[in-house]
């Protein structure tokens, strides 16, 4: 149970800071940082970090390091001076260390003429107490509180047995390698929190499994004016693509627990489909991208042959000339699932310290860096930064009642975690 003088003390002191935290958290939202596009965010922070009086270690996105590493995601940019930022408040015993994890960069706003409150403008409805933004869920505003955690720890003077390490990581929203980076700059803990995509009465600590792919199409031109000489390979590609969705949506008839608690943790959706005939030619050549989700017990292997059967089967009972070309291409991660039940507990207890609701454990279809902490053997999870809604979507936004109670709750972590026996 945490001392009632330490619950004081934050509390008065996140109370007065909120103002100037809000603030903040607008500025960051008015930083796109796009996959590449990330300078200008990564020295923000920095600068904040160094304000504090504490040293932001960059891990640079070196491609030629990158590319030595076996769970390395591409695309591997070739733009330089891009950084994940690490800063570290070392502890003064042999308590147990705790990586706080968040990212830096989002997805692009998309069609700006289908948001009410411009993407990068940080507007705020102060009737709901809500901020509107591109991040402002997924995941500035789990940069905010990672900010304001810091700022409370130092400026409070407060301090814990062991280590709490900060990764401000970029490429959560393509690749993953941020966090992967800074695991191989020795930037670990014994234990990981990551600051995203999760509600204050939710923490994730399962994923399911993540694959894209491509499949080409070959088929046969003629005069459209007598296609039924040729083959048209844009209706072949849509069938078959309509096949491979059935046969991946079928395997969720026998989803066991807990992913039962998904309607269909089993997705598959067509990203991308292009094919495009001569002048008065059917066209015989298409491409589509895909992306699923599959959850244990089914491993890449394994749901790999499921789409490659599905396009055999196709090819033969169509007769087609040519067999579509499936290519592993794109992003591909194993189901993980990271044991942390002495993490839960203390959670679970903090929680129950400062009034509130029993936090759900449970599994997420999605995917985030949790991977590399668990090929790390770092027990992690998901929680925080709080209520938010839309994320990739138009008009994404964070309910800002719940920063103050995510910084308390998160510095009760520190102080139960931290000050145990590493």
């Amino acid at each position: 149970m945490e001392a009632p003088l330490l619950i004081d003390a934050v509390s008065g002191y996140i109370e007065a800071s909120l103002p100037r935290w809000v603030t903040s958290f607008q500025e960051l939202i008015r930083i796109p940082s796009e996959f590449e596009r990330e300078h200008a965010i990564v020295e923000y922070v920095s600068r904040r970090i160094e304000g504090l009086g504490l040293r932001p270690e960059l891990v640079e996105h070196q491609p030629s390091l990158l590319k030595s590493l076996p769970n390395a995601q591409r695309p591997i940019s070739a733009v330089p001076g891009r950084n994940s930022v690490v800063a570290r408040v070392p502890g003064t015993a042999a308590g147990r260390s705790l990586v706080v994890n968040t990212h830096l960069d989002i997805v692009p706003a998309g069609n700006e003429k289908s948001w009410t409150h411009p993407p990068f403008a940080g507007d705020i409805d102060r009737e709901r107490n809500v901020i509107y933004g591109r991040g402002a869920m997924d995941d500035k505003a789990g940069v905010a509180v990672a900010l304001a955690l810091l700022e409370t720890i130092r400026e409070l003077r407060l301090s814990f047995r062991g280590d709490v390490v900060f990764h401000f990581v970029l490429e959560d929203e393509t690749t993953g390698n941020g966090s992967m980076l800074c695991l191989a700059a020795g930037h670990g803990a014994d234990a990981a929190l990551i600051l995203d995509g999760t509600r204050s009465d939710k923490a994730i600590d399962e994923h399911a499994g993540q694959l894209q792919f491509e499949i080409t199409v070959q088929g046969k031109p003629a005069s459209v004016s007598v296609s039924h000489m040729g083959v048209n390979a844009a209706e072949v590609i849509a069938r078959l693509l309509l096949a491979v969705r059935d046969s991946i949506f079928q395997l969720n008839e026998a989803r066991k627990e807990p992913w039962t608690r998904f309607p269909s943790p089993f997705q598959l959706v067509v990203q991308r489909i292009s094919s495009e005939g001569a002048q008065l030619t059917v066209p015989d050549l298409a491409v589509a991208q895909c992306y699923m989700t599959f959850p244990p017990p089914h491993t890449l292997k394994s749901i790999q042959e499921v789409v490659s059967r599905t396009v055999d089967d196709f090819t033969r009972e169509n007769r087609l000339p040519n067999a579509p070309l499936i290519q592993w291409n794109g992003f591909a991660a194993e189901p993980v699932r990271s044991p942390s039940s002495a993490l839960v507990d203390v959670m679970r207890a903090v929680a129950a310290d400062r009034g509130m609701p029993p936090i759900d454990i449970g599994p997420s279809t999605g995917t985030s860096d949790m991977r590399h902490f668990a090929w790390a053997g770092i027990p992690c999870l998901l929680y925080g930064p709080g209520a938010g809604f839309n994320p990739h979507r138009a008009d994404e936004h964070y309910y800002l009642d719940d920063f103050s109670r995510m910084v308390a709750f998160y510095i009760g972590v520190f102080n139960s975690w931290c000050n145990r026996d590493g």
